[in-house]
C-alpha cells in the first residue's frame, strides 16, 4: 500500500517540543495506511541513554507504570530531515512492538516509509524525503538553534597546571608548578642533576 502525504494546518510552532509533536503527529497516518496503527506515545527533547557523546539522534523508552512510550530526541540536533527521520525510526519500533525491535516487520515498515540502510541505523532515503517534504515545509525549521552543553564551552585558563620535567639522560619524570621553576629552578634527577621542563 502506498503511503499518503500528509498536510498540516497552518499553525506556527514556537517551541522545540511542539515542533517534535507536530511532525510526529503528521507522520502517524503513514502507519495507519500501512495497517500498523500507532500506539499513543509522548515525544520530548532529551538525550538518549548514551548521553551527549552517543550517536543516536532519538531513542524510545517505555514507562514501567503503564507501558506507554516516550521518544526522546537530542536537543543538540537541528537538521529537520535528520530529526524527522530519527522520529520516524522510533515510530517504526513502537508500531512493530517490543517483540520485533529491528526485526522483519520493522524492516518492512521502515522501507515502506522511505528509511534505508542498516536496520539499527535506518536513515531518510528518497521516498522519506518526498513524504516528509510537505510536513517540513509547513512546520518550518526547528524553533531553537542547535545547542551544546556548557561543559563543551571553553574553560578559563588553568593557572596551577603542573609542568612536566624530565631528565634528558635517563628519562626520569616529575611534575612541578611553574612558580617553583621560576623561583628556584627545575628539580634534579637523583642520578644526573637538573631536569629540563617540557614547556
Amino acid at each position: 500500500m502506498r503511503v499518503k502525504q500528509t498536510s498540516l494546518a497552518e499553525n506556527k510552532v514556537t517551541t522545540r517540543d511542539e515542533w517534535l509533536l507536530v511532525v510526529a503527529s503528521a507522520m502517524k497516518p503513514w502507519f495507519s495506511d500501512l495497517d500498523f496503527p500507532m500506539p499513543e506515545f509522548e515525544i520530548k527533547s532529551g538525550f538518549p541513554s548514551t548521553g551527549s557523546r552517543g550517536g543516536n539522534t532519538a531513542e524510545t523508552w517505555v514507562q514501567e507504570e503503564d507501558a506507554s512510550f516516550v521518544i526522546f530526541v537530542r536537543p543538540d540536533r537541528s537538521d529537520p530531515v535528520e530529526v524527522a527521520g530519527a522520529i520516524a525510526h522510533q515510530m517504526c519500533k513502537i508500531a512493530c512492538g517490543a517483540k520485533d525491535t529491528h526485526g522483519h516487520l520493522f524492516r518492512h515498515l521502515a522501507i515502506s516509509i522511505g528509511l534505508k540502510g542498516r536496520k539499527t541505523e535506518a536513515k531518510p532515503g528518497r521516498l522519506f524525503l518526498e513524504l516528509s517534504d510537505p510536513i517540513l515545509k509547513q512546520v518550518g525549521d526547528l524553533p531553537s538553534a542547535e545547542m551544546t552543553p556548557t561543559s563543551s564551552q571553553p574553560s578559563a585558563k588553568q593557572t596551577t597546571r603542573q609542568i612536566k620535567v624530565s631528565c634528558q639522560k635517563c628519562g626520569y619524570v616529575a611534575r612541578v608548578s611553574r612558580k617553583w621553576i621560576d623561583q628556584v629552578g627545575p628539580p634534579h634527577c637523583p642520578l644526573h642533576g637538573a631536569m629540563k621542563p617540557d614547556l
